[in-house]
């Protein structure tokens, strides 16, 4: 795959006859599975049988299916906004969402996607209405967009960006659905404009501590660690994700600290870098979260300007980009679900297993342990128009701190309407 291809953004061909002819597929490949059949033992670990996201049901009220019908409806220039807590299941939930509405709904999906599969997949992609979000060079995509919107198609983007594995938590969101909002809704104001957020909640049918040990197990064999079978569960989750941080420690030239939970192994991880390239990028203020962001931010930087990174350097980076994906505030509760030790261990396999088919595979279509019901809710939208009325000189930002709210109480108000029945004490905390 030749750059020019990979980041060169090529305007998308919906066809209405693939899209609505893959409408079944998805449920029945993707999603579902075949009923009866998915339960059988053995016969239940095809993956057409069982359904690659073995969801089992979708729980959609009908105040959000209201909402949903009025915002996709075609008279509305709408851009739908869901949360982003998993890989491939998420892309399966937004078609399936967009299935009900509003078919033809373009999608926006990262370049490596839609351009980065030759030019067969490239045209299989465009051809389903993705739009390539192309790195640095975003105007053709917004462009796009913005006009898809104002005739009547649906634009979805999950704002959240990349996939962080936190069902419970909403990240800081990217400003482009806000701006492209904004922008249409000023060159537009005869439409109405909607921003219409969508949350996700997804929950194991059963109680799964066993599949999750045995899933452990693969990701401790897989890192060279020692197994820890006579550990409770949520104890071995917190003895790997320690034993990870050991060993990026050693990766780095650094001797980690012994008798310290997760969160201050990781902050005494962070400080060192910090303090290893503050001659280079200079000091930041706030905790060592945000410290490290900044340096981060700064690093993006000077890669952007062209400017060269030694070896460590490059490594130090991409370390922090792991470490920052367990943030204190998605993982404060004194207690956990199973839900959230899956994604815990989801997570250290994206992000640390990469050699051999299987990882590679389980990267692009990450298998759930067993199957689960999604909980789908839809916010009150936010209808720009009417806030530029009432705020002339409102923000891109500010829109989407309010979408952040409104997203973050739903997935509360679904947290606490479907109480974890089998909970643990805070691995990260232990």
């Amino acid at each position: 795959m030749g750059s020019s291809r990979l980041n060169t953004f090529v305007t998308p061909q919906p066809n209405a006859g693939l899209i609505r002819a893959l409408i079944p597929f998805n449920r029945l490949v993707n999603l579902k599975g075949i009923p009866l059949l998915r339960d059988i033992p053995y016969l239940s670990r095809l993956p057409i049988v069982r359904g690659l996201c073995d969801i089992r049901q979708i729980d959609l009220d009908d105040a959000s299916k209201a909402l949903l019908a009025f915002a996709m409806n075609g008279d509305n220039a709408s851009f739908i906004t869901p949360n982003h807590p998993e890989f491939f299941t998420d892309w399966m939930l937004d078609k399936e969402i967009a299935s009900r509405y509003a078919p033809l709904t373009a999608n926006w999906a990262t370049h490596s996607i839609v351009n980065g599969m030759g030019k067969w997949g490239q045209k299989f992609w465009l051809a389903n209405h993705l739009i390539a979000q192309v790195p640095g060079d975003t105007e053709a995509a917004l462009s796009y967009s913005k006009h898809a919107a104002a005739t009547g198609t649906p634009v979805l983007l999950h704002p959240e960006g990349q996939v962080l594995w936190q069902s419970d938590y909403i990240n800081p969101l990217f400003h482009g659905a806000a701006q492209m909002a904004l922008e249409l809704a000023q060159e537009r104001p005869e439409k109405t404009v909607l921003i219409q957020p969508i949350v996700w909640k997804l929950r194991f049918t059963r109680n799964v501590s066993r599949e999750l040990m045995q899933e452990l197990a693969y990701v401790e064999q897989q890192l060279g660690l020692p197994a820890q079978p006579h550990l409770a569960l949520p104890l071995r989750l917190a003895k790997l994700h320690r034993d990870v941080l050991k060993q990026t420690h050693t990766y780095l030239g650094y001797i980690a600290p012994t008798g310290l939970n997760y969160f201050d192994l990781r902050d005494a991880l962070l400080s060192r870098i910090n303090q290893d390239l503050q001659h280079r990028f200079g000091t930041f203020a706030g905790d060592t979260e945000e410290q490290s962001r900044q340096l981060l931010r700064a690093i993006r930087r000077d890669e952007k300007q062209g400017k060269p990174l030694d070896t460590m350097t490059v490594r130090k980076r991409r370390e922090l980009q792991r470490l920052l994906r367990t943030p204190k505030a998605a993982y404060s509760a004194e207690r956990w679900s199973q839900e959230n030790i899956a994604e815990c261990i989801k997570r250290l396999r994206n992000d640390y297993l990469k050699k051999g088919w299987r990882n590679t595979l389980h990267h692009f279509v990450p298998r759930p342990v067993a199957g689960r019901i999604a909980h789908i809710r839809a916010c009150e939208p936010i209808d720009v128009q009417a806030m530029l009325k009432q705020h002339p000189d409102i923000s891109a930002d500010t829109i989407m701190d309010e979408m952040r709210q409104r997203m973050q109480a739903a997935l509360d108000s679904l947290r606490l309407q479907f109480p974890a029945t089998q909970t643990y004490a805070n691995p990260f905390k232990l």
